[in-house]
């Protein structure tokens, strides 16, 4: 049934019954009863194109993600994700995924996306300290909602897991089995969650006292290659690190890998532990120790947030989300 035979059925004027159902506050509460129970009577639903015209938004919102990345193909970050696209839908938005390639320019990629009026707001991840791309959509007056967080972030622009915490709590973990020598394979350090992590082990070697050589502390993209390429060289040391914590679980699997192929045997040898509790990290041999977090609260609050701004919405966020050590056998 269109609006039109639903504003006959009532007697009412077809804009009377649109603005009822769009919850304009110009329409008195007992009309706006009176349609909405009609409407749920009869099964009618709104044109989304036509809502859409009306209302000037495209009621989508919009993530770039880099195409090159490991990271965003994640069985966490998935979850995020499709937390995040769940809750829209509930309030008749979509999560609209485009990529970006390292021969594009970034700049020009958001501004062409956040001016092309497919979307409505927009999600920023792989947060960096000064990042372009939040000073332009601040200079745009653009909605944004980012999963990562920097010094200046206000309360109603970002979620984000508490890094620093979670490798404070890792680090301490394996200098109370025994550990003194203990490295950390980072994410590339200008990400902003790359430097709280790397702040949370600092922050516990330097609590135990323990000497920290610098050649135990590199960085480099999330994925099995580098990681792997990386424990070779620390494992060559003549001081070798007993244990090796890495930035997510992908790198784990390659530390594991060199590890193994150096014929150290993992979770007796050397100590190894992730981030993001993957799905294959259960099933690896050795399982792998690792962090969790709340992936569909973190997913829900960023909804909540892009809504309470491009909808007015009041929705109560938490900012801050505690992980959790999940342990297995690659540190036993």
């Amino acid at each position: 049934m269109s609006i039109k035979k639903l504003a006959a059925h009532l007697g009412l004027s077809k804009s009377t019954v649109s603005r009822a159902l769009n919850g304009y506050t110009d329409v008195n509460e007992q009309t706006r009863e009176k349609v909405l129970k009609a409407a749920q009577d009869i099964g009618y639903k709104a044109n989304p194109t036509a809502k859409r015209l009306a209302s000037g938004k495209s009621r989508n919102i919009g993530i770039i993600l880099p195409a090159h990345s490991r990271m965003f193909v994640s069985s966490a970050f998935s979850k995020v994700l499709a937390s995040a696209a769940e809750f829209l839908a509930k309030h008749d938005y979509q999560l609209i995924v485009t990529t970006i390639f390292d021969w594009q320019d970034e700049q020009q990629v958001y501004f062409d996306f956040i001016t092309s009026g497919l979307v409505d707001g927009v999600f920023i991840v792989r947060t960096r300290h000064d990042d372009p791309r939040i000073l332009m959509l601040r200079k745009h007056h653009f909605p944004y909602v980012c999963f990562g967080f920097d010094d200046d972030f206000t309360a109603d622009s970002f979620v984000d897991v508490d890094n620093i915490q979670a490798f404070y709590d890792l680090t301490k973990r394996q200098i109370k089995h025994g550990h003194s020598r203990i490295a950390f394979l980072d994410a590339p350090f200008e990400l902003t969650f790359s430097q709280a992590r790397k702040q949370g082990y600092l922050k516990a070697m330097q609590e135990a006292n323990l000497t920290l050589d610098p050649r135990w502390l590199l960085s480099g993209e999330l994925n099995e290659r580098e990681a792997m390429e990386m424990t070779k060289e620390i494992m060559s040391l003549e001081q070798r690190p007993t244990c090796i914590l890495c930035a997510d679980d992908t790198m784990a699997l390659g530390a594991i890998a060199a590890c193994e192929a150096l014929g150290y045997q993992v979770g007796i040898d050397v100590a190894i532990a992730g981030y993001g509790d993957y799905e294959h990290s259960r099933y690896t041999k050795p399982s792998i120790t690792t962090v969790k977090y709340d992936t569909s609260a973190v997913g829900e609050g960023m909804s909540k947030l892009i809504l309470n701004k491009v909808e007015n919405k009041q929705f109560e966020v938490s900012n801050w989300h505690r992980a959790t050590i999940v342990s297995r056998q690659s540190d036993a």
